[in-house]
């Protein structure tokens, strides 16, 4: 018989989202479960800790386990492995609840939790503030009166909001039904599909938060908008054929204005090459999806390399009404290599993804293509499986513009 496991949710959402409200309306209403809850809290002092003992009027405190002064995404990653470890140990809960610094990008979180030993991941939480999010997206020009080190605010929207597998919207009340449908169109686009809560004042049923086993890493990380857009252009041009992949290493190596040198590369991004069929409409401009409120999606698709330092002139001038962008792409001065091009808000970088095929020895190239003989197909006679290929997320962009833009970073 397989070993009970103890279920976890992380709970996430920037600085004032609601998330310690939310966890308290957890802790008022545990119908039957024993929660132990785990806060963390960038300074030396949790705050977070007290607001939860009093709010939810917790009189067994050692339920409530602070981690302080470090984030659990990065620096605390083992102390909150053990943490929860000594939790499942004591016998005494029957749930874990973990509840992010606002600072806390959740994808590297997730893949700690994963980590526990006889724990299981069982919901990733994401909340945001409605009200912020007309004002970082739908309107936009808050974003220029905001000092430099807000920018990366935008970033950690984008990352709370794409991987989870429940998106709790709070602070409904505070926003007019109008400005709360472009809330939605924008979400809608970063993770189409996800489970919505719509919420004010934390007020979430219980049963929507805790024992859903709704979280699959794959499945999560897939469903992002990004991911989903670049999978539709591929069924498109294969006739809803499975693709071909050759597995790599996906090294720590960065490139560009990736402005949070704290915190780890993506350890899940992508560890592979994907081969595509390359007759794309427009000279490789999919069209673009655009709904009401301008929230629109394209694709960007070439087969010449970028070169180094047009593509870091055009990053200092990044439009900002880009929302997110990511995809695989190659330099003309490392041509053997695969790079992950990565933007959301303000943050842009890139980092290894592995060697294309077309630059492997001559006999494993042959063994690979002898394995996959539909990449024979979409070889390209003089770059191989090379390629440049973005999905673009944003609001009222300029797609021609853009296109424009990028065309003139290629060598």
């Amino acid at each position: 018989m397989a070993k009970k496991t103890t279920p976890m949710a992380l709970l996430c959402g920037y600085l004032g989202a609601g998330k310690t409200t939310l966890l308290n309306q957890i802790l008022t209403n545990q119908k039957g479960y024993k929660v132990a809850v785990i806060v963390n809290d960038i300074g030396e002092v949790n705050v977070d800790a007290k607001l939860i003992a009093d709010g939810a009027k917790v009189t067994d405190t050692s339920s409530i386990v602070p981690l302080t002064n470090g984030c659990i995404c990065c620096t605390l990653k083992t102390d909150l492995v053990t943490n929860i470890e000594n939790l499942i140990k004591s016998g005494k809960y029957d749930y874990i609840l973990i509840e992010a610094s606002g600072v806390c990008e959740p994808m590297p979180i997730a893949q700690s939790l994963m980590q526990v030993s006889n724990g299981n991941l069982d919901n990733v939480i994401g909340v945001v503030d409605a009200k912020r999010l007309v004002d970082e997206f739908a309107g936009g020009d808050s974003l220029l009166k905001k000092d430099m080190d807000e920018e990366n605010i935008e970033s950690l929207l984008v990352q709370q909001i794409e991987f989870c597998s429940t998106l709790v919207i709070n602070k409904k009340d505070l926003v007019t039904e109008d400005e709360f449908k472009k809330v939605r169109a924008v979400i809608n686009a970063i993770h189409p599909g996800v489970k919505v809560i719509e919420t004010d004042h934390g007020k979430a049923d219980i049963a929507d938060m805790l024992a859903t086993g709704s979280f699959d890493f794959e499945t999560v990380y897939a469903s992002a908008g990004w991911c989903q857009k670049l999978e539709e252009e591929e069924d498109d041009d294969d006739d809803d054929d499975d693709h071909d992949e050759h597995d790599h290493d996906h090294d720590e190596h960065e490139h560009g204005h990736h402005h949070d040198d704290d915190h780890d590369h993506d350890e899940h991004d992508e560890h592979g090459h994907h081969h595509h069929h390359h007759e794309h409409k427009h000279d490789g401009d999919s069209g673009a999806d655009e709904d009401e409120y301008g929230i629109a999606t394209f694709v960007y698709y070439r087969r010449k390399p970028f070169n180094r330092q047009k593509l870091d002139s055009f990053a200092d001038k990044w439009p900002r009404n880009i929302i997110r962008c990511k995809g695989l792409m190659w330099f003309d001065d490392e041509p053997d290599m695969a790079w992950v091009f990565e933007t959301s808000g303000r943050q842009i970088q890139a980092g290894y993804s592995g060697q294309w095929i077309a630059a492997c020895p001559p006999a494993e190239q042959k063994k690979i293509l002898a394995e996959n003989p539909r990449i024979k197909d979409e070889w390209d006679e003089n770059v191989g499986d090379r390629m440049i290929k973005l999905c673009v997320i944003g609001q009222n962009m300029d797609k021609k513009a853009i296109t424009e833009a990028l065309d003139g970073c290629l060598a």
